[in-house]
């Protein structure tokens, strides 16, 4: 049976074509394997705006779920029309993908290599065209989600946004009890945001979520609009505490609250940049 693959690259300049591999696909019609190289993805991130980071890194996030899962459709990833559910991974597919600009991922067409297809030969193909397999992203946990937000963001938002504000009764009359806020703001309608430790024991971090809605909803009710609202952290590990887990995906499934993970931080400052948010106090 033949062993197909294709290599996934991240366009960085149009006008000289130049590109990076990030990913691999292999398959031979019965099975599948699909990686992209994180630390990859981190090192030419600066090479791109933030919300293109955004996008780029759930989208490769969803091609991962999709591929190796073996579920979903292939036109909730691309955009297009096509029958075939779980197995799109095919040679004519991969081809049309190849002819498909998005502007954020380039497929090669498929190429025919002369090994088996197992897990070993993934692997050395991968480090063949895209980078180590086994990668290790070294997180600073001594640095807090505030701490990483307060020097990154901060300096960048400051007076254009109240930073660490506390909030009364006396400010919102449907707020039931005192809270600091991270950055707070208008531009027509409410802004706000605040850093959470999805790491933290669960009922501190329900207490963290549920004061920072509480203060959401009192917004909205005494403004009597809908507003815009950040949730800043990490995504926790899921051996450490399942239901955080649980919690960090239902915050970044949210429609009323977009989750920005602190290592994209600008996402938020080309917000309140881009939307000329003004300090809600004076």
């Amino acid at each position: 049976m033949k062993t197909l693959f294709s290599i996934l690259y991240v366009p960085i300049s149009t006008t000289l074509d130049e590109r990076v591999s990030i990913g691999l696909i292999m398959f031979n019609g019965e099975q599948h394997f699909f990686k992209y190289s994180a630390l990859k993805l981190q090192a030419i991130k600066g090479l791109l705006d933030s919300e293109s980071n955004t996008i780029l890194k759930t989208y490769l996030k969803t091609l991962e779920k999709e591929i190796n899962s073996s579920s979903g459709t292939a036109d909730e990833l691309f955009d297009v029309e096509i029958s075939a559910k779980a197995n799109w991974i095919n040679t004519s597919y991969i081809s049309y993908l190849s002819k498909y600009s998005n502007n954020l991922i380039q497929f090669s067409e498929a190429k025919t290599i002369e090994i088996p297809l197992n897990s070993t030969n993934f692997k050395k193909v991968f480090e063949k065209y895209i980078f180590q397999y086994n990668e290790v992203t070294e997180v600073d946990e001594s640095i807090s989600v505030y701490q990483k937000v307060k020097a990154k963001l901060y300096p960048n938002i400051v007076g254009k946004v109240n930073v660490d504000k506390t909030v009364t009764p006396n400010d919102f009359k449907n707020l039931i009890a005192p809270f600091e806020v991270n950055f707070i703001g208008l531009n027509g309608v409410p802004v706000a945001g605040q850093a959470i430790d999805f790491e933290k024991q669960h009922f501190y971090l329900e207490n963290d979520i549920s004061r920072f809605i509480a203060l959401t909803n009192a917004l909205e009710l005494d403004e009597k609009r809908d507003g815009k609202y950040f949730v800043l952290g990490r995504e926790p590990k899921v051996n450490h505490n399942q239901r955080n887990h649980l919690m960090w995906e239902q915050i970044r499934d949210s429609d009323f609250l977009e989750f920005v993970d602190i290592d994209e931080v600008g996402i938020v400052e080309d917000y309140i940049n881009k939307n000329n948010v003004a300090p809600f106090f004076n």
